[in-house]
């Protein structure tokens, strides 16, 4: 009873340690709010509060915030959690949290669906292996387990990033498409409203979702034969939902403003170089050098190089990528450990291709390209559908490898190996939590914004006081912070925000009441009468009293606050 029983209290026990892991901790690591997240927090309140967002637009499909146009979808989901819990660091990351924890779930369910009734065969050294029917049912739990435990999953996790979320109705969405195609066809509607969901979270998923569905249309054509009147009137669906993503792309906001600035395309920076290659090749009458130099050579050269950075060992094993909120410290996005299994399953995998093991080749392949297309490569959020698919390499490797050496009759090599396992397992999983608990939010807690908090909550006790407060623009976005941790009131702020009456905002100045927001100019500002300053340690001459320090957490100093 209990053998047969165990498969589903290992997925229990998984499915409460993703929990554990993903809620521990949430309002207080990361240590702080980082700007997206305080301005998905003050749109969800603002929307539950007015039904509109902050710049006063009603139900917004994409939020304005500071002209990156995000996605609204997240902030629709934080909306009860706000009116539960007060607009609250727990309230804005509880969402991801939870869909993370979902994820883990989802991923068992599609590991499941795909190696049903499959036999898995391998030829190692020479000797054919067939691999017990059982082998599905591991590599299901050991998928999930290793998301459960994936550093890559818990930092999105435990933190409101829009992609964690989308990457959940993904893999969701796949999960059905297959049970759609292979069991009940009504299960394909449901494929497509989760596809929609993941159209509507996350940028990324704007390219990945209508290719993935493109290839999953190819590969399964003979099964939607079958399923016509379920896939066409989804697939019409799908398109309906989609139509207004593309309008957004030719608009002068939404997903095109966002595209504007972080596309490797709209930079004149890519260019420059090609430009002055082009121009030399001219004056010396070299048509074949000038074509060569061709923008749409580099682009297609830029392209290629971000998108192999995503299989960079040092992004994925060693250092992560260059966004100290990706990732902890000194350790990347996938476990050292996991390596050699990766390698080996997708050998595996690769000579077991069937039609829904190429889904999984597919599906890694395609996850990187819309990261490809923007600056700062490796992106691990951009190019978070990777994530589900490298754990499900890493479990075929490790459950084949454990299958193989059950059969080793020698019993020291045998329990060597296994010890040896779970020992590497063990110290790469104790030495992530060691860095992500005590070390990050020490080294990087000035990434995460941290500071802000203590700051507005000692200035609503002296605003009083002053005629004016100057707030630096050094770290970038403070207002966000001052509505956010004031829990500004969204009707007198929709009609205050525009003080320009252009309808725009600037760049590096905000003014909300008797607050401004801009960086300081001592030699201007140290003669105003009865103001409030506050700045970094570089925008004030040394020796000056202060009224206030607020500092990091490593000890360094955030803001300094200073009466004039």
């Amino acid at each position: 009873m209990l053998k047969k029983n165990l498969p589903k209290l290992a997925l229990l026990g998984t499915f409460l340690l993703a929990f554990i892991l993903r809620f521990n901790s949430l309002s207080s690591n990361p240590p702080s709010l980082d700007w997206d997240e305080a301005s998905i927090g003050y749109n969800a309140y603002s929307i539950l509060k007015s039904g509109r967002d902050e710049y006063g637009s009603f139900l917004p499909l994409e939020i304005r915030s500071f002209g990156d146009y995000k996605p609204a979808l997240y902030v629709y989901f934080a909306i009860p959690f706000v009116a539960i819990f007060g607009l609250s660091e727990l309230a804005v990351r509880l969402p991801s949290a939870i869909f993370g924890t979902l994820a883990v779930i989802a991923t068992y369910f599609l590991v499941k669906e795909i190696f049903d009734r499959f036999l898995f065969k391998a030829t190692i050294f020479g000797k054919k292996i067939t691999f017990p029917e059982s082998f599905g049912e591991y590599v299901s739990l050991m998928s999930a387990f290793f998301l459960t435990v994936s550093p890559w999953h818990l930092q999105f996790s435990k933190a409101a990033f829009e992609g964690n979320i989308g990457l959940f109705f993904l893999i969701s969405g796949v999960l059905f498409f297959l049970k759609g195609l292979f069991k009940s066809g009504i299960n394909l509607v449901t494929a497509i409203l989760f596809f929609i969901l993941s159209l509507y979270s996350y940028h990324s998923f704007r390219i990945i979702i209508p290719v993935l569905t493109f290839f999953l249309t190819v590969i399964f054509i003979r099964e939607i034969q079958f399923k016509k009147k379920y896939f066409f009137p989804s697939l019409i669906l799908l398109t309906i939902f989609f139509l207004p993503i593309v309008a957004s792309f030719f608009s002068l906001s939404g997903s095109s403003s966002r595209l504007s600035m972080v596309t490797i395309f709209s930079g004149h920076d890519t260019l420059k170089k090609s430009i002055q290659n082009i121009e030399y090749d001219l004056s010396q009458n070299d048509s074949l050098g000038a074509m060569f130099h061709n923008r749409r050579v580099v682009y297609f050269l830029l392209i290629v190089k971000n998108y192999l950075n995503h299989w960079d060992p040092d992004f994925l094993f060693i250092h992560g990528d260059g966004g100290k909120q990706h990732h902890a410290v000194d350790l990347g996005m996938v476990y050292l450990f996991e390596l050699p299994f990766i390698l080996f399953g997708m050998f595996l995998l690769f000579n077991n291709l069937k039609r829904k093991i190429l889904l999984f080749f597919l599906w890694f392949l395609i996850a990187p390209v819309p990261a490809s297309l923007t600056t700062g490569t490796p992106h691990p959020v951009r190019a978070i559908a990777m994530l589900p698919v490298i754990h499900i390499f890493s479990s075929v490797g490790v459950v084949s490898f454990i299958m193989l050496f059950i059969r080793l009759k020698n019993k020291i090599y045998k329990y060597g190996i296994f010890i040896f396992l779970i020992f590497s397992f063990v110290f790469n999983f104790s030495y992530y939590l060691h860095q992500y608990y005590i070390h990050t939010p020490i080294e990087y807690g000035n990434y995460w914004q941290y500071g802000y908090k203590e700051l507005f909550n000692y200035l609503k006790t002296v605003e009083d006081k002053y005629d004016k407060i100057v707030v630096t623009y050094k770290y970038d976005q403070p207002y966000i912070y001052y509505l956010f941790y004031n829990k500004t009131d969204p009707f007198w702020y929709q009609f205050n925000w525009d003080y320009l009456g252009t309808g725009e905002v600037e760049r590096m100045r905000r003014i909300i009441g008797k607050y401004e927001f801009r960086n300081i100019d001592w030699n201007k500002d140290s003669i105003l009468n009865n103001v409030l300053l506050v700045g970094t340690s570089e925008e004030f001459p040394e020796g000056i009293p202060k009224n206030k320090e607020i500092k990091f957490l490593d000890g360094s100093i955030a803001f300094y606050v200073v009466k004039t």
